[in-house]
């Protein structure tokens, strides 16, 4: 029917099959090839264009991010990342886990980022309402994590192969206590790849979870986009030496002016305890039960927001400056919100759009 050469089909099937397997199903590939008259001639595109989702987006920036673990529980739409991680696995070094539920999945990557390999972890909704114990945790105890929530309709088991985005301030608010934590929205596919690896530095820099919104109409939707430009990304990596350790005994929350601590991995510094508890602690990472320590420490935590505020994006906008019309948004509904404002503008209207990432 297409003018396609045979070689192209040659060379898939060489690529999915072993010898055998292979010879067969040329065969069959030859036969039918030869009784179909070409009616139509298309060309094969010489560009080098990527065909991609949003879960393989995030997938592919945890990975340029240096991601090292990656666990979590089966929820869609957040599977496909999961599964793309797993898939690859072997051969990015990454050490995946299908864990018993999400209340494991956190906490897990919790272990893994406190041993100083950066760490992963994602749900749907339901599944990011289990691990809201574990997000106090570390924001008490300081330690890096990436969590993506890729949105489903809710409350409860809700649609789970459609698209809502009702967890904005559940994400934004969620975990008993107050910390810092970043939210971002991601807005495309190319968006979710390059955020993606931005988070894994900013939970770093500031030792707080970096919290990703994606939904399922970002997370299963094909796009033709460039390829990614791994070279944009770097790796900040956070992590303290011998400088640390100014005297006789290192403080893992140290009180300084920005809030964050030095931070040693344990193992690594002879003779140096690195301490995490989940209850309230002094300097030194000991429980205590004073006061005094209890302010300073409050304090020292939600000092970060200050200096976190410096990291904040601009929102992309789009349309007539200074319009009459503003509309806002975030997250997926980029696209739309793009093509209708694009389509107002050319009618003549005064409009404009702020499509928010960072929240």
């Amino acid at each position: 029917m297409f003018l396609f050469g045979f070689s192209i089909g040659e060379k898939a099937i060489k690529e999915e099959f072993n010898k055998d397997i292979a010879e067969l199903n040329l065969q069959a590939l030859k036969k039918g090839y030869d009784l179909v008259d070409t009616e139509i001639s298309l060309k094969i595109s010489e560009d080098k264009n990527i065909l991609i989702n949003g879960n393989r987006a995030v997938a592919l920036g945890a990975i340029a991010a240096g991601c090292k673990f990656y666990c979590g529980y089966p929820m869609t739409p957040s599977t496909g990342i999961l599964t793309f991680m797993s898939h690859h696995s072997n051969e990015m070094g990454i050490a995946v886990e299908q864990v018993e539920d999400e209340i494991a999945a956190l906490n897990m990557a919790l272990g893994a980022s406190y041993a100083g390999v950066r760490a992963m972890t994602g749900s749907s909704g339901g599944g990011f309402a289990l691990m809201v114990e574990a997000l106090s945790l570390a924001g008490m105890i300081e330690v890096p994590v990436v969590v993506i929530d890729v949105q489903r309709p809710a409350p409860a088991t809700g649609f789970p192969t459609r698209t809502e985005q009702a967890d904005l301030q559940f994400v934004i608010y969620a975990g008993h206590g107050e910390f810092t934590r970043m939210v971002i929205a991601l807005r495309d596919v190319e968006d979710a790849f390059y955020q993606t690896a931005r988070a894994f530095n900013i939970a770093e820099k500031y030792q707080i979870p970096a919290l990703l919104l994606s939904d399922q109409h970002l997370a299963d939707s094909l796009k033709t986009v460039e390829p990614f430009d791994f070279d944009k990304i770097t790796i900040e990596r956070y992590i303290s030496g011998e400088e640390a350790i100014t005297e006789e005994e290192y403080k893992r929350y140290k009180i300084t002016p920005t809030g964050v601590s030095p931070r040693i991995l344990p193992g690594k510094i002879p003779g140096q305890v690195v301490l995490v508890d989940s209850d309230e602690h002094d300097e030194e990472g000991h429980i205590t039960e004073s006061a005094e320590i209890r302010k300073a420490m409050v304090e020292k935590r939600l000092r970060k927001f200050e200096y976190l505020k410096e990291e904040i994006q601009e929102p992309w906008f789009i349309g007539k400056e200074n319009p009459e019309n503003l509309v806002i948004g975030w997250g997926s509904t980029y696209g739309a919100i793009k093509e209708a404002v694009e389509s107002l503008v050319d009618e003549g209207f005064s409009i404009g759009c702020l499509i928010f990432g960072d929240i």
